[in-house]
């Protein structure tokens, strides 16, 4: 028996259908030799550094840089599934496996990390498609691929996952210590902030400049050459004078076809541009009304960076046009009698990775009677609108260009009439107008008086805020930020982040502070200027991102090896952590009252909390003091407490402070205690200084005791 493991139950299901395993047996689709399951996406992770080990739930300088033997655990609430896939893949009845996994590095990684998890040795066979219609499905079982034919893939795959935990794990720590501050530090959301900086900055340093326009009373622009405006006032009062009562000859009337072509088919990050332009949804909106419709069987997989289908796809456009007469009959009809336009910007086997565009699948005509919330029907809507316009006919258009003389100075009025609207019958509201207003029937050598010319005073402006669109339309072209072509061609086709993570990206830098929403644009706040500045450039550039994937490249195609890019990565890491150790670090924690003063230099002293950990630290540290506690400091939790906020205002305003209930090395027993800071100090392992406390008892010998 073949065991089929696909990413997601929907695929299983058409794969399933295909191969002929049609009978339901245990809750496994079976038949004619196959048994077909699926995973749901990644199932397992990384161990965060706690898990690992116990010193590395302390926020201390001293436990880095931290570089583990990477273990995975599940992810919580994929218990259940690793089990099923555990027994089945496992099971005696199987003899081989075939992965089914999405065509990619990512998808390469999830089967693999499921079948290195369950330690299971069974052989394996590797399909290997990107379109899931029956035709690609039979190729892609008659060509299974060894096992082995995507290591490299594998191997880059988990390479880029530690590279990223050791980058966020490391920095966010070193930098939050430093800083006083959740900083959260990763290879795409620092550069991602980065971006938003020094966009802002660019417009805080920009300095408006005016500048005067000059139009006939039928809307016609003065111009000279490329020249279409004047830099002051006076320039164009002097031309409004000498043209002003003055014969108006019009010198040519010149008319052009022009043609505009239809709109690409819609991957993830286009619709989430689109949909954040004309339906204000962020880009975690869309994507979790996406992944509904998706589930709902009524799009396709959301997930994709392509805006193209494959080419055995071609032959089912036509029935799933039909299908859509109950969208707009009348246009679906036109387009079905005209032909649809199928080429190259419909259809691309090289521009599809993983998965094709989003489009609707064969289940879209359910969507009439399927129960649907508002921002499901829009995004619906919006799809299946750009797929008609996507085989629709170029729009024509008629742009015609008048000429006019007044006394040596010339004017251009240009305007455009519609020949065939094609693609553009599927969005009304962008209906042409022509661009000085009315279009006005003028011929050549016609002749008129110029009258009351005006002149409209402008002002340049400065570039824009980025929106969620705008921003994940940079994050998908960042090789145009990069200088180096070369470099910049590694991220071409990828872009910074990923689809599936762009929009939990710009969350994330929205809850850590760093910039935030103000209507649609996405605005920079202290937090994020500050640690901007603060980090060296290595760590917030996006030539980060494209110097990895070149890596990733090496490593895919065998030149070079993921334990060197490992190993780089790492140097590059310990090599921050010592400069860092030299430099003078800005506070970015937040104003707060000082919960009293420091016992070794007077100093104010401050709580800061990240997650469940709340650390207590004096202004002047680390430079010039050494007072920094944590509440899970060894003292506190090896009698059973915590140090809480309370505890220390009253160690540092009294000096001392009671403590009941405080747990004895007996069992089940507790006691009382006066404790107070010491005056003695201990010292770890890297020399660094720190403060430790005394237990007075309330008795009559007064009995005392020191400790960390």
């Amino acid at each position: 028996m073949k065991l089929v493991v696909a990413e997601k139950p929907s695929v299983a299901r058409d794969i399933a259908a295909v191969i002929g395993a049609d009978e339901v047996i245990d809750g496994v689709l079976t038949g004619n030799g196959y048994m077909v399951t699926s995973a749901r996406g990644h199932l397992v992770r990384l161990k965060m550094p706690e898990e690992i080990d116990e010193r590395y739930k302390t926020r201390s300088l001293s436990v880095l840089p931290i570089i583990p033997d990477f273990e995975f655990v599940p992810i919580e609430g994929a218990e259940d599934v690793l089990r099923r896939l555990d027994s089945l893949m496992n099971s005696p009845v199987v003899d081989e496996i075939i992965e089914a996994t999405d065509a990619g590095r990512e998808g390469e990684c999830i089967f693999r990390y499921i079948y290195n998890y369950i330690g299971c040795t069974k052989p394996v066979k590797r399909l290997w498609i990107s379109s899931l219609t029956a035709e690609s499905i039979r190729q892609g079982f008659n060509n299974l691929l060894d096992y082995s034919d995507k290591d490299s893939a594998f191997d880059a795959g988990l390479a880029r996952n530690k590279v990223d935990w050791l980058w966020g794990m490391n920095l966010s720590r070193l930098y939050s210590f430093y800083c006083k501050a959740n900083c959260s530090i990763g290879r795409v959301q620092t550069a991602t902030v980065n971006m938003i900086v020094q966009r802002e900055r660019e417009i805080s340093a920009f300095v408006k400049k005016p500048f005067y326009k000059l139009k006939l009373d039928n809307g016609a622009e003065w111009f000279d050459g490329d020249e279409d405006s004047f830099p002051d006032k006076n320039a164009a009062e002097t031309v409004k004078v000498k043209c002003e009562n003055q014969l108006c000859v019009v010198k040519s009337v010149e008319t052009k076809l022009k043609k505009e072509n239809r709109p690409l088919l819609f991957s993830l990050t286009s619709l989430q541009a689109e949909a954040n332009d004309k339906l204000g949804f962020s880009a975690s909106t869309t994507l979790d009304v996406m992944q509904s419709l998706y589930e709902k069987k009524l799009l396709t997989y959301p997930r994709t960076d392509s805006n193209y289908l494959t080419e055995d796809m071609a032959t089912i456009l036509p029935d799933r046009v039909k299908m859509l007469r109950f969208f707009n009959e009348i246009a679906v009809d036109e387009l079905l009698r005209n032909g649809l336009n199928i080429d190259s910007r419909i259809i691309n086997n090289a521009k599809v990775s993983d998965h094709h565009a989003i489009i609707p699948t064969e289940n879209i005509e359910k969507s009439v009677k399927t129960e649907l919330t508002k921002e499901e029907k829009a995004i619906l809507e919006m799809v299946i609108t750009r797929f008609l316009a996507a085989l629709s006919p170029e729009y024509q258009y008629n742009e015609t260009t008048v000429i006019f003389e007044v006394n040596g100075e010339t004017f251009r009025s240009k305007f455009k009439i519609p020949v065939n609207l094609g693609w553009k019958k599927f969005y009304t509201e962008q209906d042409e107008e022509d661009e000085n207003g009315a279009a006005g029937n003028f011929s050549e050598g016609e002749s008129f008086e110029a009258k009351k010319l005006t002149i409209s005073e402008c002002e340049t402006q400065p570039p824009k805020h980025f929106t969620e669109s705008t921003l994940l339309r940079a994050m998908e072209n960042i090789d145009r930020r990069i200088e180096d072509k070369e470099l910049g061609s590694y991220v071409s086709e990828r872009g910074l982040g990923t689809p599936a993570t762009r929009a939990t990206i710009i969350e994330r830098i929205i809850k850590v502070g760093y910039i935030s929403r103000k209507d649609k644009s996405l605005i920079a706040e202290d937090k994020g200027y500050q640690i901007i500045d603060i980090l060296p450039p290595t760590v917030k550039s996006v030539e980060l991102t494209a110097e990895m994937e070149q890596r990733l490249a090496a490593v895919e195609n065998g030149t070079e090896t993921a334990q060197h890019v490992l190993d780089e990565t790492i140097k590059t890491i310990c090599g921050i952590i010592r400069s860092e150790a030299d430099r003078e670090h800005t506070f970015l924690a937040p104003k707060k009252e000082p919960l009293g003063k420091c016992p070794i230099c007077g100093g104010s002293v401050f709580e800061f909390s990240k997650d469940s950990h709340t650390a207590f630290y004096c202004e002047n540290s680390p430079k010039s003091c050494y007072f920094c506690l944590w509440n899970d400091d060894l003292f506190w939790t090896g009698k059973g407490k915590k140090l809480t906020s309370t505890l220390m205002k009253s160690l540092l305003t009294k000096g001392k402070v009671k403590v009941s209930g405080l747990k004895s090395k007996e069992k089940d027993k507790t006691y009382d205690a006066i404790i107070s800071f010491s005056d003695k100090t201990w010292t770890d392992k890297t020399g660094r200084l720190h403060v430790g406390f005394a237990m007075e008892f309330d008795n009559s010998k007064k009995q005392k005791k020191g400790g960390k």
